[in-house]
């Protein structure tokens, strides 16, 4: 499991070492890090699958994220050009890539290649999922999944690729969710005693899974996946309705709004992720309802509770909520969820980490995280000028 990233002259980070639990939740007002944290994890996992090392200038651009020159990356304010990314793993040695800057040309170049190429194998070795897949080791299914916030909507048919869906990696946007369905939805199992397991759904497959985690969301939805095989692509469809009455017919997906279509790969990745697996997800709680929300944080609760370690970037007070409940349920230890809060100072990046206790509260709860809504009260109640 990863312990910690430090990021030193990191877009808005001078240098902060970020504590990474068992489910970690990164809040805070627009531009402040929140995405820098998670493009700090996705450029290491980048270097593994695609670095050749063999040329001293290092790529920042690739399949996961594009953070062009590095000089457009550097801080503003740094003291020297030089960035660097230093990664704690459990019982592996530290994973510290160093990059100078060329500020004139905007390129970057490795300051400690050979370490960092050393550590990389070593942390490999020991199938550290942010490296599942890469030249140094060897693929799990569900092993890593990242998944941006801007994500796939509806669509009539999504894409089909056979070594992503074997792998079931669903794609940064989850262009390939039904693919992955289509490999795994009846191979992948979940155990009646795995904390994200329902007992009311219609069985232990992950299709059973993924469909009464929808139902939480939407009652009474079902989904059917098929694949096209004429066409390379594969098409989904939902319908409605409670048990002992009629079902609505099969719609497709660009028939039934964008909620369901923005959180199946949310509950696909989520669900399908073995121990030790890592989940990154950017804006878990887009298109969903209140009550939704809450059920996000509480499957991202009961995830970290399987094993897995989960990521998440959220604007969500409800998503936060469904995590507290959680730990006040028992589902989950309130030592492995932690919350960070960024907000901006003189440019800078400013952290705040609130403690969780076993009933779910909060050590303390800085300005401006997620207290808009009693502000907002706070408004409504006062007696209107004039």
């Amino acid at each position: 499991m990863i312990t910690s990233l430090e990021l030193e002259n990191f877009k808005c980070f001078r240098r902060e070492l970020i504590p990474i639990n068992r489910l970690t939740l990164l809040s805070g007002v627009n531009g402040a890090g929140k995405s820098s944290v998670i493009q700090a994890l996705l450029v290491l996992r980048q270097i593994a699958i695609w670095e050749t090392f063999s040329s001293p200038q290092v790529s920042l651009s690739g399949e996961l994220v594009d953070l062009g020159r590095a000089a457009d990356i550097l801080f503003s304010a740094a003291d020297e050009d030089r960035i660097s990314l230093k990664l704690e793993v459990e019982e592996c040695p530290t994973l510290h890539a160093s990059f100078l800057v060329d500020v004139k040309n905007g390129e970057a170049r490795w300051e400690n290649l050979g370490q960092t190429r050393t550590a990389l194998s070593a942390v490999s070795e020991r199938n550290v999922s942010l490296f599942s897949g890469s030249a140094f080791g060897s693929s799990s299914v569900g092993a890593f999944n990242y998944l941006n916030a801007e994500r796939y909507g509806p669509r009539k048919s999504l894409p089909v690729d056979d070594r992503r869906g074997r792998s079931f990696d669903l794609g940064k946007h989850g262009e390939y969710v039904f693919d992955g369905l289509l490999h795994h939805q009846d191979q992948i199992t979940l155990p009646s005693d795995d904390p994200r397991h329902l007992t009311g759904a219609p069985g232990d497959r992950l299709r059973d899974q993924v469909e009464a985690w929808l139902d939480e969301i939407s009652p009474g939805v079902q989904l059917k996946v098929a694949g096209v095989s004429q066409a390379d692509v594969a098409v989904g469809s939902f319908s409605f309705g409670r048990e002992g009455a009629l079902r609505s017919p099969e719609y497709r997906a660009t028939n039934v709004g964008f909620g369901l279509s923005y959180i199946l790969p949310v509950l696909a990745a989520l669900l399908a992720a073995p121990k030790d697996g890592l989940v990154l997800i950017e804006n878990p709680e887009a298109h969903l309802h209140p009550k939704g929300q809450t059920k996000m944080g509480e499957l991202c609760a009961r995830a970290a509770a399987a094993g897995v370690q989960v990521i998440i970037e959220t604007h969500s007070d409800h998503v936060l909520d469904g995590a507290r409940l959680a730990v006040r349920d028992n589902l989950l230890s309130g030592s492995d969820v932690t919350f960070h809060y960024f907000h901006q100072a003189n440019g800078q990046s400013i952290r705040t980490t609130p403690v969780v206790d076993a009933d779910g509260r909060l050590s303390e709860w800085p300005e401006g995280f997620f207290d808009q809504h009693r502000k907002n009260a706070a408004r409504l109640a006062k007696p209107r000028r004039g």
